[in-house]
């Protein structure tokens, strides 16, 4: 059983951005640290939708930079370089999104981490493309940005829907088989992108979508949604499995009125209930319907066996007092795996950074040739790896969030696990991956 991370609402104690005016604008620390001959590196996150979630993500980049520039930072055509953060609230809106990277590119970044969402990602990439900016997002998981013409300008830390939602299928069909589904989904991009794929790779397999249903992304109050009528079209037939694709915050709720509605009562043989990426079992152990949670089944990427996570929650907690969030070691990794690339090409111009990602990630080349010649290096090892790169050598970094391994899109190579709840703890069924 692994651990579930522990997300507690942060203190003002331990708060590090300071937010004014409704969150419109950010600024690290108190008092503003000194940067000795700066590189000026965005940081983009939907901060008014998640704000708890969203900071922590922040803290992961922040341990990241500090521990970077506590190495003596970047060198770059033998000058020394400390990496200054610049955060920015995109605040769940593309157009906040195409704002705040303009201020991002108007002062003179051309290397951003973020945003949160897709509905914003896919936007700000637009840009950044016509831009020339370097983009890499630590959760927006939309295939869309995949298959965009970015001139290798558009990266990810966190595993492709595309990737997850072909697994989801096959996991279904095959492991579980069953035939008939029916799939639940939020009305937005991340949403109806995974059930796309979901549904096209289950019928491509042989199964059949019964029923395809959306509700509403934009939720302000999900206590009292009522989702009576997507339920009622959902189960009108009879079905072996439901998918479900969620945020956290939906899941409790969702799986109680389901419990609770007759079609679902008047089933003789319960679904199996499957849950997309990013699902807290925790939140579902004290929130969910106890009487539906042995049908469910998670699917999601994991940390397990990962001792580079462990060092990485470790020293986060060591350094802000809480656990970190889901994503934050995928932003944590973002600014390494950048950083890293800089070194390696002796340059910041992003066509340079991108040309060396996928080395430094562990693939050798853009045919996903993997090198065995690279030397290992871990978590808050910037001395070494630099040292390394710096020598001539090649490094494989394999980071908080496991190994990268950028494939041709720019998207890392995931493992999932998948899980369940049994006698209301939440237990392990698979691994599947690397």
């Amino acid at each position: 059983m692994i651990k579930l991370k522990n997300h507690k609402l942060l203190t003002c104690a331990f708060l590090i951005f300071v937010f004014f005016t409704g969150c419109e604008k950010l600024q690290e620390e108190y008092n503003t640290p000194e940067y000795n001959n700066p590189m000026k590196i965005g940081v983009v996150g939907d901060v008014s939708v998640l704000r708890e979630q969203v900071e922590n993500i922040f803290f992961g980049v922040q341990l990241a930079s500090e521990e970077i520039n506590n190495y003596g930072g970047l060198e770059i055509n033998n000058q020394n370089r400390e990496i200054e953060l610049i955060y920015k609230n995109s605040a769940g809106n593309p157009e906040e999104g195409i704002k705040v990277t303009n201020e991002l590119i108007n002062d003179g970044v051309d290397i951003i981490i973020g945003p949160t969402f897709s509905s914003v990602a896919i936007e700000m990439a637009e840009l950044c493309i016509q831009k020339d900016v370097l983009m890499m997002t630590y959760s927006a998981t939309s295939p869309e940005l995949s298959l965009l013409n970015d001139n290798d300008l558009i990266w990810r830390t966190c595993p492709s829907d595309y990737t997850f939602g072909t697994f989801s299928a096959h996991y279904i069909y095959n492991t579980l088989q069953h035939r008939r589904a029916a799939i639940l989904y939020r009305h937005d991009t991340f949403g109806t992108g995974l059930s796309d794929i979901v549904k096209n790779t289950f019928e491509e397999l042989g199964g059949n979508v019964l029923n395809n249903v959306s509700f509403p992304g934009d939720i302000v109050d999900i206590d009292s949604y009522d989702f009576s009528f997507e339920l009622n079209t959902l189960l009108d037939k009879e079905i072996d499995v439901i998918y479900i694709i969620a945020f956290n915050s939906e899941i409790a709720k969702i799986t109680n009125e389901i419990y609770n509605n007759d079609l679902y009562q008047d089933l003789t043989i319960k679904p199996n209930i499957v849950l997309s990426d990013g699902i807290i079992p925790e939140e579902l152990i004290i929130n969910g319907n106890p009487e539906l949670l042995e049908t469910v089944i998670g699917i999601t990427s994991t940390n397990e066996g990962n001792p580079n996570y462990s060092t990485y929650k470790t020293n986060y907690i060591n350094r802000f007092g809480f656990s970190p969030a889901t994503y934050s070691e995928h932003a944590y990794d973002a600014l390494y795996c950048i950083s890293y690339a800089i070194q390696k090409a002796n340059s910041n111009n992003p066509a340079d950074i991108t040309s060396v990602l996928r080395e430094i990630s562990g693939i050798e080349d853009a045919n996903d040739i993997l090198s065995s010649e690279q030397v290992v290096i871990n978590v808050n090892e910037f001395d070494i790896g630099k040292n390394i790169i710096n020598k001539g050598e090649s490094i494989n970094y394999e980071g908080a969030s496991g190994q990268i391994n950028f494939d041709n899109n720019g998207d890392p190579l995931p493992q999932f696990v998948i899980w369940g709840i049994e006698d209301n703890e939440f237990v392990e069924i698979s691994y599947y991956g690397k």
